[in-house]
C-alpha cells in the first residue's frame, strides 16, 4: 500500500523538484501540493494524507504556527519538516511544533524519502546532519562547555542584560530597535539554553556570569 503524501512549500521550484522525485517511487502517492497555509490546512482535511511534508523558511515563526495548528486539529497527519535551519534550537522548535521527522535542506533526497517512510511507519526520524548536531550539543552540555555566557549569541546576551536590568519586552524592543516578537523569541531561546525560566533566576545567571554589574 502506497504512502499518501501531501507536499507543502512556498518555494515552488523546490516543491516541483521534490514532487518530481516522489512521483518516481511506487510506494509513494503524492496526493496534493500546497503553497500557502490555508491550502495546506484545507488539503489536510480533504486529501487525508498519511504524511505531510512541509518546507520551513529560515526563522519563520509562521511555519511553526502552521505546524502547531495542524497538530492540534485532527485529523492531523504526522509531519516531516525540511529546513535550512539545522542548529539544535531550531530542530527542537520544529519537533516541539509537532514534526515527527526533520531533514536538512543539505541532506540527500534519499534521506527525505527515508524520513517519509519512517514517519509513515510511526517512527521518529532525524537526518544525519540533525542527529550529529544534537549529539554534539549533548556532549557540550555534559562536558560543561555549553553552560557559560559564551553559549549565548551576542543579541541574546544583550537581551539578557536588559532583562536582568528590569526592562520589559517592549522596552527591550525599543532599546534594541527590534520587534517585541523578536525579543520574545530571544527570551525563549535564552531560557532554553541556560535551563532557567524565571526572571529572578535569569538575573542571578547574568550576575554570576558577570554580564551585569551589581
Amino acid at each position: 500500500m502506497s504512502i499518501r503524501v501531501l507536499l507543502s512549500s512556498k518555494h515552488k521550484v523546490v516543491s516541483e523538484g521534490i514532487a518530481a522525485v516522489l512521483r518516481t517511487h511506487p510506494d509513494i502517492n503524492l496526493v496534493g501540493m500546497a503553497d500557502s497555509d490555508e491550502t495546506t490546512q484545507s488539503l489536510c482535511h480533504e486529501a487525508v494524507p498519511d504524511v505531510l511534508l512541509i518546507g520551513m523558511h529560515a526563522n519563520d515563526k509562521q511555519d511553526l504556527s502552521l505546524m502547531q495548528k495542524i497538530a492540534q486539529n485532527p485529523p492531523s497527519p504526522p509531519m516531516v519538516a525540511f529546513s535550512g535551519d539545522s542548529d539544535r534550537h531550531s530542530i527542537i522548535e520544529i519537533l516541539d511544533a509537532g514534526a515527527k521527522g526533520y531533514v536538512s535542506t543539505t541532506s540527500s533526497i534519499d534521506e527525505l524519502l527515508s524520513a517519509i517512510r519512517s514517519v509513515a511507519a510511526g517512527r521518529i526520524y532525524l537526518c544525519q546532519t540533525a542527529a550529529s548536531e544534537m549529539m554534539a550539543s549533548v556532549r557540550k552540555i555534559r562536558s560543561g562547555e555549553g553552560m557559560g555566557k559564551g553559549h549565548l549569541g551576542d543579541r541574546e546576551e544583550q537581551v539578557l542584560r536588559l532583562i536582568a536590568d528590569g526592562f520589559s519586552s517592549k522596552e527591550i524592543a525599543r532599546n534594541l530597535q527590534i520587534a517585541p516578537s523578536t525579543v520574545e523569541v530571544h527570551r525563549r531561546n535564552i531560557m532554553r539554553k541556560v535551563g532557567l525560566h524565571k526572571v529572578a533566576d535569569l538575573t542571578r545567571y547574568a550576575i554570576r556570569n558577570q554580564m551585569v554589574s551589581v
